[in-house]
C-alpha cells in the first residue's frame, strides 16, 4: 500500500478515530481540515462525470448548511504526485536547450551551405553525368544525417555521464529521481532529434543542388557567390544572434531578479540562528501543565550551553515547510466562514523576537506575565494592522480568533512583516498577514498537539554548527528521552528559498554563454568564408584605388547588417520569453532597459571581435594575387 499512497505513511489509522482527532475537528462542520478523498471510477466513467455529480452534491450541502458550506464545492482531479514547480523548471530547461540546439543547427547549416557552394562544380558534374536532382539531394541529406547521428550519439554518452551530477545539483529533492535513466526511449528520442536536426541544417544545402544551366555552373562555380547563397548565410547568422539574445536576456532577467531578491529584507536576522525540531519527554505529554514545564526546562537547558545568546520555541518557522493558517475578525459578529480573512498563526515563547531579530514597530513583545489565566494577548504584523484596521498602530485593539478560543484577544504589539513563504514567493502568497500568540496561553486541548510541532530557535555568538552536539546533550534531559532533530540554520532556509532561481540562473547563464560563443563562431565562419570567396572582387577594389580602411568598413558593414537584423528579431523574441519567465519563476519582473543595454553591448562586442579577423585578413589581400585567382 505504501507504493500507492503519497508520502509513504508509517502508520495508518481509521478516519475519525477519537485518538487521532481529540478535538473532534472532523465532526465539526465549521472546521475544514483539508481532508482529501480518493476514489476509483467505475468502468466507463470519466473524471468529468464524477465532477458533475460532486458539484451537485456540493450545491445541495451549501443549501443545507449555508453557514459552513456557502461558496464551497468538491474538485475531482486525477491522482498525480505533487511535484511542485519541478514541471515548470523542466519546461524552462527544455526551452533553453531547444534554443541552443537551434543555434547549433543554424551554425552547422551555415558551414554545410558553404561546403555545398564550394562543391557546386562537383555536383554539377555529377548531374551532367546523369545523376538526378533527387539523388543529389539524398546524398547531401545523408551526409548531414551521418553528422547529426554522430553528434546525437555523442550527446547520449555525455548525458549518461552527466545525469547523476545533474540530479545532485538539482535544488531540493527531484521527484522520481530514481526513474531517470538512459533507456531505449531516450535513445529513440535522441535518434529522432538528431535526424530532425540534420533535416533542419541540411535542407538548405540540399535545395541548392544544381538542376538547370549546368554549363553555366560548370563555368562559373568557384568564381563568385550567388546572391541567394549570401542571403542564406546572412539569415543563418541573424537567426543565431536572435536566439542568443533570447537566452542572454533571460539569463539577465534571472540575474537581476536574484540580486533584487537577495537584497530583500526577510523581516528577521538570518545570521547565527539555529533551528531544530524538538521532542520533549513522552511522559510530559499526558498533562498540559507538565508539557509547559517540560518546554521551560528545554529552553533553560539550552541557555546553559556556552555560545547561546537567546533561545525560544516556535511551532512554524519562516521559510521552512509547514504553516498554521486560521481566520480572524475585528468584531464579535463573525461573517460567514467563506468571507473571513486568514492569517498565519504562530505560537512562540517570549524570547522569540530577540532570537529572530523581529522589528517591534509599536507596543511590546510577550513576556513572562503572558501566561495561562492572564488576559489573552496577541501580536500582529504591520500587514495585518493595515489590512484589518487601516492604520499601522493598532496596540490595544481587539481581534476575534474563533479557532484559537472564545472571546477576544488584545493586541499588545505590532512587528514587521516576516517573509514566511520565502524571499521569492512571499509577495505572491494568498495569505501574508501574521499573528503571534504566546505558547503559555495555548488552550489545554491544543497543548499536546502543538508540542509535537514545536521547534527551538537559538541565537548564537559563534558559528551555529559548532553548538549542535552541545545543544543535543543539554536538551536530552535526565531521562535521556528528549531529542533535537532536523537541524538547520536560518541562512540555509533563506538560501533554499532562492535555490530554484539560483539553479535556473546558472543553467541559463551557461546556455547563454554557449549560445553567444556559437553565434560568434558562426559570424566569424560566415565572414571568413564570404571574404575568401570574394577575394577577386576585393582585389579589383584595391586595384581601382580602394584603401584598406574601405575594405575593413565593407566587411564590418556586412557584419553589422547581419547583427542588426538579429538584434531586432531577438529583442522581440526576448520580450515574449521574459513574459513567459515571469509566469514560471517567482520574483522575476519585466526586463528593464539596463538589461537590454548590457545584452546588446555584450553581443556587439562579441560580434566585433568575431568580425575583426576576417576584416583584417581582407584588407591585407594582395591585389595582383587576387586578380590572378580563379
Amino acid at each position: 500500500m505504501n507504493a500507492r499512497l503519497p508520502g509513504r505513511p508509517d502508520i495508518v489509522t481509521l478516519l475519525g478515530n477519537p485518538e487521532s482527532d481529540p478535538r473532534g475537528l472532523l465532526r465539526n462542520r465549521n472546521v475544514h481540515p483539508g481532508v482529501q478523498v480518493w476514489g476509483r471510477l467505475r468502468p466507463g466513467a470519466t473524471v468529468e462525470q464524477a465532477q458533475a455529480e460532486l458539484t451537485l452534491v456540493g450545491r445541495r450541502l451549501a443549501e443545507q448548511y449555508p453557514d459552513s458550506n456557502r461558496g464551497r464545492t468538491f474538485i475531482a482531479s486525477p491522482l498525480r504526485p505533487n511535484v511542485g514547480d519541478v514541471g515548470a523548471t523542466l519546461w524552462l530547461l527544455l526551452a533553453a536547450v531547444a534554443l541552443v540546439l537551434l543555434i547549433a543547427c543554424a551554425n552547422i547549416g551555415s558551414l554545410v551551405l558553404a561546403r555545398a557552394v564550394s562543391r557546386e562544380r562537383e555536383l554539377a558534374m555529377r548531374a551532367a553525368l546523369g545523376a538526378g536532382r533527387g539523388r543529389l539531394m539524398r546524398q547531401c541529406l545523408t551526409e548531414t544525417a551521418v553528422l547529426g547521428l554522430a553528434g546525437g550519439l555523442s550527446g547520449v554518452g555525455l548525458a549518461k555521464v552527466g545525469v547523476a551530477p545533474f540530479i545532485a545539483f538539482w535544488p531540493g529533492t527531484l521527484p522520481r529521481a530514481d526513474d531517470i535513466v538512459i533507456d531505449w526511449r531516450v535513445l529513440v528520442f535522441a535518434v529522432v532529434a538528431s535526424l530532425t536536426s540534420s533535416l533542419i541544417f541540411g535542407l538548405a544545402p540540399a535545395l541548392r543542388v544544381p538542376a538547370r544551366h549546368l554549363d553555366r555552373v560548370l563555368h562559373a562555380a568557384g568564381r563568385a557567390i550567388r546572391g541567394g547563397s549570401r542571403r542564406l548565410h546572412s539569415v543563418f547568422v541573424a537567426a543565431e544572434i536572435a536566439l542568443a539574445i533570447v537566452l542572454l536576456v533571460c539569463a539577465g532577467a534571472l540575474g537581476r531578479a536574484l540580486l533584487r531578491l537577495t537584497a530583500l529584507d526577510a523581516g528577521f536576522i538570518v545570521h547565527n540562528v539555529l533551528v531544530a525540531r524538538t521532542a520533549v519527554s513522552p511522559t510530559a505529554l499526558a498533562d498540559p501543565s507538565r508539557t509547559r514545564a517540560a518546554w521551560d526546562g528545554v529552553l533553560a537547558a539550552a541557555r546553559t550551553v556556552p555560545g547561546v545568546e537567546a533561545v525560544a520555541a516556535v511551532d512554524t518557522v519562516p521559510m521552512r515547510a509547514g504553516y498554521n493558517q486560521n481566520v480572524y475578525w475585528t468584531s464579535a459578529s463573525l461573517p460567514p466562514i467563506a468571507e473571513r480573512p486568514g492569517a498565519i498563526m504562530t505560537s512562540v515563547t517570549p524570547e522569540y523576537a530577540r532570537v529572530m531579530g523581529l522589528r517591534i514597530r509599536f507596543g511590546r513583545f510577550f513576556d513572562d506575565h503572558d501566561r495561562a489565566g492572564s488576559e489573552p494577548v496577541i501580536i500582529v504584523d504591520d500587514i495585518l494592522a493595515q489590512t484589518a484596521f487601516g492604520r499601522p498602530d493598532v496596540v490595544g485593539r481587539q481581534l476575534w480568533l474563533p479557532d484559537l478560543g472564545p472571546g477576544s484577544f488584545r493586541i499588545v504589539g505590532v512587528v514587521g512583516h516576516v517573509r514566511h513563504w520565502g524571499l521569492a514567493s512571499d509577495d505572491q502568497a494568498a495569505v501574508r498577514a501574521q499573528i503571534y500568540y504566546p505558547f503559555a496561553q495555548l488552550p489545554d486541548p491544543l497543548v499536546r498537539r502543538w508540542s509535537q510541532l514545536m521547534s527551538i530557535v537559538v541565537r548564537t555568538g559563534v558559528p551555529p554548527g559548532t553548538l549542535v552536539e552541545s545543544l543535543r546533550h543539554a536538551i536530552r534531559g535526565s531521562t535521556s528521552d528528549q531529542v533535537m532533530y532536523q537541524v538547520q540554520t536560518l541562512e540555509d532556509l533563506a538560501a533554499a528559498s532562492l535555490a530554484r532561481q539560483r539553479f535556473l540562473l546558472l543553467l541559463f547563464g551557461a546556455f547563454a554563454a554557449l549560445a553567444l560563443l556559437l553565434a560568434s563562431l558562426g559570424l566569424y565562419g560566415v565572414l571568413a568564408y564570404l571574404m575568401s570567396e570574394r577575394t577577386p572582387e576585393i582585389g579589383v577594389r584595391l586595384a581601382l584605388g580602394a584603401r584598406a580602411a574601405d575594405v575593413t568598413r565593407m566587411v564590418l558593414g556586412e557584419s553589422a547588417g547581419m547583427v542588426l537584423v538579429g538584434l531586432c528579431v531577438g529583442v522581440a523574441g526576448a520580450m515574449a520569453a521574459s513574459r513567459a519567465l515571469q509566469q514560471f519563476v517567482d520574483g522575476v519582473h519585466g526586463v528593464d532597459l539596463p538589461t537590454y543595454a548590457v545584452v546588446m553591448a555584450v553581443l556587439s562586442a562579441s560580434a566585433l571581435a568575431a568580425s575583426i579577423v576576417p576584416a583584417r585578413r581582407a584588407c591585407r589581400v594582395d591585389a595582383m594575387t587576387a586578380l590572378r585567382q580563379d
